[in-house]
């Protein structure tokens, strides 16, 4: 009988010290997705000014942090902070077709976006208007979100 007692005890102490489970409601959700869809909004606008402190404060500062654009891989975001400060660009028309946030985890959202943007760099060259899709990975780090993994694609027009 001790045994038995023994093992039903030893059964509900190891279920008690499991992880609940929350589950992730469609409220969460959207609550989530509102929260990084308001920081993109800022992140953006940064971008469209070319405020490079302001813009790079929204990558994770780590070694983790990954850049991937038409076949090229920037790994780390000192990496990518040293390449994106040599680029001559004065300010950028960035326009929004779709944003699409799917909250993968309570601490994790991919944004896909598609749109247009063209750049006037620092001598006053306005360059030509280019269609690009863009996929970021946003997330939580410290009570922080944080976009830590880029992957853009640009569509080219064909050359004979």
């Amino acid at each position: 009988m001790r045994r038995l007692a023994l093992a039903a005890t030893s059964l509900a102490l190891l279920a008690a010290c499991q992880p609940s489970t929350t589950e992730l409601t469609e409220e969460r959700k959207a609550e989530i997705a509102a929260e990084v869809n308001a920081l993109k909004a800022d992140f953006w606008d940064a971008w469209r000014e070319w405020d490079l402190g302001r813009g790079m404060s929204y990558y994770r500062n780590s070694p983790d942090f990954m850049w991937a654009d038409d076949g090229e891989l920037i790994k780390g975001w000192t990496t990518f902070n040293e390449a994106i400060q040599s680029w001559s660009v004065e300010s950028q028309v960035i326009t929004f077709n779709e944003s699409i946030a799917t909250v993968i985890t309570p601490g994790a959202v991919q944004l896909v976006e598609q749109g247009t943007y063209s750049a006037t760099d620092t001598t006053g060259t306005i360059h030509p208007e280019v269609t690009f899709a863009a996929s970021t990975l946003w997330v939580l780090r410290d009570g922080e979100w944080k976009v830590d993994f880029v992957h853009v694609s640009r569509l080219r027009p064909e050359t004979p």
